[in-house]
């Protein structure tokens, strides 16, 4: 993970929005939603996502008041008041933030592209699949995840340096201010038929499958949340989950997420089975996500994770590796499992404390070249990173806005190549739109 790195108008009609600098580019057009899939049927764009990308360039909000919640001493105090802060207002809009009379919020840019870019209705991108016996005991199914996520105000000034120009963004000395806030819904296709925990949970419709059948119900399961805290002296983060749990009293569903823990380091001189300091884990949920055979922990050596997590990783080591290009080492998570013998390099190697701002893996390649590059640090920002390669796959794809050249090749981007003419690649007979999607998927699948 090896990376440094707008005002916006929208368009009532189109839900896109022009970037302005002092040297418009009117040409630079980024939409909310992957537009290739076209409106589903019985809707209107009216109807569609918009997006909320008029990053502010300074904010007078607060710092938030749970920064004087020690989160060492009572962390259920600490999360369940991040979670309250990041629904207050919200929940009464549905979470279309840009209605919210209460705080603003925004969504991070450039997610729309390829497959599993932003869908229609809510802008939900599709995240790693669930492994069998993953969610629970015995559900040998796999199940679809769909995210959506949004940072505070203050948060939102770094992604307004960032995305000043949207087709160019620049990824020099990203960091946070205090006080930095960012949620993430998570949803699934299962049901309660095949997760009884799910019983009763929020519901959302999602335009996540193929014609004719191409609108789905989706199921709220998880919901991250990420601070960024001055108290947490190795890392300067805080991150904690919930998981829904239908079995919780009462009849408001958005009262039934349960706090699954809280993490700030990463215990990086413990290796499993040892006491974590850093970690702190709600032991009641286990047996009902976790501790079966299938899902004995929920992050690396009862590390912190969300039910939705690779268990060979956790919250604060994999947001701790985003930097652009990502790490040639790791990407975002180890390759592959580490048996005993490993544990003290994996602690070494992957499980280090990288402070906000630092660059995890220093010098990194490209996806698809040889060519060495240094990487810059994107301060535990996954959105970010995930933008900025969905866009320069979308260079090296010729999709619109770099499709003609209109819009320069953005600096952080590798140059695309050559096009041979009437080859598959040329601009005057590229792909048709569908499999256009599909380049961009498999540009971006290898290094997910």
């Amino acid at each position: 993970m090896k990376l440094r790195f707008l005002f916006a108008l929208f368009s009532a009609s189109a839900g896109l929005f022009i970037c302005y600098q002092q040297a418009a580019n009117a040409a630079c057009m980024v939409p909310s939603y992957n537009q290739k899939r076209g409106i589903p049927p019985g809707f209107t764009e009216a109807q569609g996502f918009k997006g909320r990308f008029d990053f502010p360039a300074s904010t007078s909000e607060p710092l938030p008041a749970f920064l004087s919640i020690d989160f060492t001493q009572d962390w259920r105090a600490y999360i369940q008041a991040v979670l309250d802060y990041s629904f207050e207002g919200n929940i009464a809009v549905d979470f279309d933030v840009a209605d919210n009379n209460v705080r603003n919020w925004y969504h991070a840019l450039w997610m729309h592209p390829g497959n599993s870019g932003r869908e229609f209705l809510h802008g939900l991108t599709k995240e790693r699949a669930t492994d069998p016996e993953q969610l629970a005991e015995g559900v040998t199914k796999s199940f679809d995840t769909w995210a959506v996520g949004f940072y505070n105000a203050l948060g939102a000034t770094t992604f307004a340096k960032v995305w000043n120009d949207p087709c160019s963004p620049k990824i020099d000395d990203i960091y946070f201010p205090i006080g930095t806030t960012t949620f993430k819904l998570l949803f699934t296709t299962a049901t309660a038929t095949d997760i009884p925990y799910l019983a009763g949970a929020p519901e959302w419709e999602g335009d996540i499958g193929r014609a004719p059948n191409r609108i789905g119900k989706l199921h709220l399961y998880q919901i991250d949340i990420a601070v960024r805290d001055p108290r947490s002296l190795q890392t300067g983060w805080v991150f904690g989950t919930f998981v829904y749990q239908g079995s919780v009293p009462g009849t408001d569903p958005w009262k039934k997420l349960v706090p699954v823990g809280l993490s700030w380091g990463n215990d990086r001189f413990v290796p499993p089975p040892g006491q974590l300091r850093q970690n702190v884990l709600n032991e009641t949920l286990e047996g009902k996500i976790y501790g079966w055979a299938g899902r004995k922990e929920l992050g690396w050596g009862g590390r912190v994770n969300g039910p939705a997590d690779n268990q060979i990783s956790s919250c604060v080591s994999c947001h701790g590796s985003a930097q652009y290009p990502r790490s040639d080492d790791f990407g975002n998570l180890p390759r592959q499992p580490a048996t005993p013998v490993d544990y003290q390099r994996r602690l070494l190697e992957y499980f280090r404390d990288i402070f906000a701002g630092g660059v995890f893996d220093g010098e990194s390649r490209y996806f698809g070249t040889q060519t060495a590059v240094l990487a810059r640090p994107l301060d535990y920002s996954l959105q970010l990173q995930v933008g900025i390669e969905r866009m320069c796959a979308t260079v090296t794809a010729r999709e619109a806005p770099f499709n003609d050249g209109t819009v320069p090749v953005p600096p952080v981007c590798p140059t695309p190549p050559a096009v041979v003419a009437g080859g598959p690649e040329s601009l005057s007979t590229g792909p048709a739109l569908a499999d256009r999607d599909d380049t961009i998927d498999a540009l971006l699948e290898p290094i997910r």
